[in-house]
């Protein structure tokens, strides 16, 4: 689902896959507790990629006081107000062990900010989205090369996958700098989010991109 012009994401729950259930290399999330999906990750020239906390509430207000689309954290329509950003990092809570988004910051500014949703024993979604300002500056791709690597190296996952409208070309491209591979077409897959019940609303065609372990890909 295209959040603006350059980035796309799927709010949490939007669309699953049906994947095969197959044991993983190491013991599930939930026997870990919610610590495994806490990063701190450096990015380089300043920028550093951390987990977001209900601690964050006013990083979230400013950073979305210029967006005029949805952010990252679900269907919500432009600026959110403390309340609005208090229930979405609530609703992204690592404790619940089943999703979190995480800040690329820069002297504690939040730039944009990544979702990943565990979806299977091996695998997991992954979402992006950037403040309009900040957009074109390479800071998704950044941001998703180094989470996708975290999750595969920390969290023991291995596939991470992304969705994209067909008619989005920057963001298929970036899936494709990333490192993502096209898988498949998905018809009427994503939802568009124009109207609250979803037997009224639009749903369109996503495309699947994934991302493998270099590790467990070549056993």
């Amino acid at each position: 689902m295209d959040m603006n012009a350059d980035y796309t994401m799927t709010p949490a729950g939007d669309a699953g896959r049906a994947l095969e259930d197959s044991p993983r290399t190491r013991p599930d999330l939930a026997d870990q507790g919610h610590e495994e999906m806490i990063a701190e990750i450096d990015l380089g020239h300043g920028l550093r990629l951390r987990t977001l906390t209900t601690h964050d509430v006013a990083l979230v207000v400013e950073a979305t006081s210029t967006e005029t689309a949805r952010a990252l954290w679900g269907p919500h329509l432009g600026p959110y107000t403390s309340r609005d950003a208090r229930a979405a990092l609530s609703a992204w809570d690592p404790a619940a062990e089943s999703q979190a988004s995480y800040g690329i910051l820069k002297h504690d500014r939040l730039l944009g900010a990544l979702g990943l949703m565990i979806d299977g024993p091996r695998s997991a979604e992954l979402a992006y989205w950037v403040r309009p300002e900040s957009r074109r500056q390479g800071l998704a791709l950044r941001g998703i090369t180094a989470l996708t690597r975290w999750t595969h190296d920390e969290l023991g996952i291995d596939r991470v996958w992304l969705e994209i409208e067909p008619a989005n070309t920057p963001s298929l491209g970036l899936a494709g700098r990333a490192g993502y591979r096209f898988e498949q077409r998905i018809p009427n897959h994503c939802r568009a989010w124009t109207s609250p019940d979803p037997g009224h609303d639009t749903w369109h065609d996503c495309m699947i991109w994934e991302h493998t372990d270099p590790r467990t890909s070549a056993i």
